[in-house]
């Protein structure tokens, strides 16, 4: 069970958390707060009915806007809120099933899990260090559930290498719809001794508390059609634009395309567009044409794939984002997916709920083994 702490030292969490952020986070975090009327710099604005509202004065910059709210609890409620929706870095998706077919609703009350309500939350002053000491709250969006641990966490200051407190959410976002869940983290500020074991570790932890407190059942994510299916020309708004193979032969070949050829993958890609745009040519010769696409079909068969790269294209480039899906990686077995930031300028989750949906609902990812 965690500690009790005194409010500065809690409240300062918050404060050095958001600062350690990078200042294209502290700006979508201003203007996140300001685009949902939690930050005004109207100075007409009353806001005595308003306990939550920060006004901000005129070209103040985020840090000092960060700075003042996190010395005041009455504004948690601000920075937990954002917390179950920012952009994490990591994510590993699961299906699942409830018990006994009840809602995921009832299977977060049946645990015993308390509701985030923005105008309501007041902060218990109170931050675990494992999954098991924590517990968590859920929120409800729609049709989606999240529900958030923090947890916290040290790491050095660089210039004196003073320990700097910060708060480390992990975020469970269930889709009902899509029967699918996701479990959410960024990586680890500067640890030498946080490796790839360390977040296996959280991430048993936090299957088996799923299992243990709201009693689902949890299935792998299955791929096999995953490469077939994003390589597809139906759905020109996905292209795999990197890949790693890994070949029949033993030999292996990380091939990247250009984005300035239409994302088109070398050598495999490229014979593929070549056969395609010369049809004439090839039909004249039929054998070469089918010679040719056995030994496509039959390298990329027998070809494993540890990860691909996937942009997800929009009509305005600044809304593109890029995602990293690694096959069998946590204890050799879950996918995991790095969502990266690049020039995208949605740093909420939206873009996350995006690549899931659009993974499970083209087929990408399907039911798998239980686990």
């Amino acid at each position: 069970m965690a500690l009790l702490m005194e409010e500065s030292q809690f409240l300062a969490f918050y404060k050095d958390t958001l600062l350690g952020y990078s200042k294209t986070y502290q700006k979508y975090f201003v203007r996140q707060l300001k685009a949902e009327g939690y930050i005004t710099d109207d100075e007409q604005c009353s806001l005595s009915d308003k306990p939550n509202v920060f006004a901000m004065e005129k070209h103040q910059d985020e840090k000092s806007v960060i700075t003042f709210m996190t010395q005041k609890s009455n504004y948690a409620a601000n920075f937990e809120y954002l917390e179950f929706l920012k952009l994490y870095k990591y994510s590993v998706p699961l299906f699942y099933t409830t018990l006994d077919e009840v809602s995921v609703l009832q299977s977060l009350q049946n645990a015993a899990l308390s509701q985030f309500e923005y105008d309501t939350f007041t902060p218990n002053f109170a931050l675990s260090r494992t999954i098991g000491e924590d517990t968590p709250q859920y929120y409800v969006k729609g049709d989606d559930f999240f529900i958030k641990f923090v947890l916290q966490k040290a790491y050095p200051n660089p210039e004196d290498y003073q320990p700097i407190n910060y708060r480390y959410p992990v975020v469970i976002y269930i889709n009902p719809s899509l029967g699918v869940l996701e479990i959410r983290f960024d990586s680890v500020r500067y640890d030498p001794q946080f490796g790839k074991e360390s977040y296996e570790t959280l991430l048993n932890d936090c299957v088996a508390w799923i299992k243990d407190k709201l009693k689902f059942s949890l299935f792998l994510c299955e791929h096999s059609n995953a490469i077939t299916i994003l390589n597809s020309k139906d759905d020109e708004s996905v292209k795999i634009y990197k890949q790693m193979m890994e070949l029949g032969s033993g030999g292996s070949a990380e091939l990247t395309a250009s984005a300035e050829k239409d994302y088109v993958l070398p050598f495999i890609g490229e014979l593929r567009e070549l056969i395609s745009e010369n049809e004439e040519v090839f039909s004249r010769c039929s054998d070469v044409k089918e010679l040719l696409l056995n030994y496509l079909n039959e390298k990329e068969a027998t070809a494993s794939y540890p990860y691909v790269y996937i942009k997800r294209v929009a009509p305005v480039e600044s809304d593109s984002y890029i995602l990293k899906v690694t096959f069998e990686y946590y204890f050799g077995k879950y996918t995991g997916l790095q969502h990266q930031t690049g020039t995208c300028r949605d740093l909420g989750m939206e873009r996350m709920n995006d690549a899931l949906k659009y993974l499970c609902e083209s087929g990408s990812f399907t039911k798998g083994d239980p686990t």
